[in-house]
């Protein structure tokens, strides 16, 4: 068991959680009701950190518009760029990733036939996705799986290689992998 659950550092650290959350909240219904130009014409007042997640958001909001113009469009270039944008966002404006989770990303970025990656899940303990052309899908594959097994060789030696990297393809509905 860890020795901060024993000693009130548990209590102090569920206490602290509750009031980022209860923030990160109030922040979210804030910034839903303020106007975009009305945070252009402010952001510089803002206290630093609160700028940045203000920038993620309002440019968050700009590439889900664009995205579904580029996805309409099919064009997936552009659609991969807005996913890549998004990603960097959450690294630097929203200041979430792992290092792990950030090298994968950023070998992602790198793997042949990919249009754009991101991770998933916060960032911290979620995975990785690409939008990548059908027809390098293997290669991709194989380049991600070799360039992060020499990245981080502990914790791919945790993972099963098979099943390390997924190559889904879009279906009529949800279902499970």
């Amino acid at each position: 068991m860890d020795p901060r659950l024993c000693n009130g550092e548990y209590f102090h650290l569920i206490l602290f959680s509750s009031f980022v959350i209860l923030q990160l909240i109030m922040i979210l219904i804030f910034f839903q009701t303020v106007e975009e130009e009305v945070y252009e014409a402010h952001k510089n007042e803002l206290e630093p950190t609160l700028a940045k997640r203000a920038e993620h958001y309002f440019t968050e909001n700009r590439r889900v518009a664009k995205g579904l113009e580029a996805w309409k469009s099919g064009n997936s270039q552009d659609f991969g760029k807005l996913i890549s944008a998004s990603g960097l966002s959450s690294i630097y404006n929203y200041e979430c990733g792992s290092e792990p989770l950030i090298q994968l990303n950023e070998i992602l970025q790198r793997a042949p036939g990919v249009f754009g990656a991101r991770f998933s899940g916060a960032g911290f303990r979620g995975c990785c996705l690409a939008l990548v052309d059908a027809d390098r899908a293997e290669e991709a594959a194989s380049y991600v799986r070799s360039e992060y097994f020499e990245l981080q060789p502990e914790l791919a030696s945790q993972l099963n290689a098979d099943s390390a990297v997924l190559i889904c393809k879009p279906g009529d509905c949800a279902r499970v992998i």
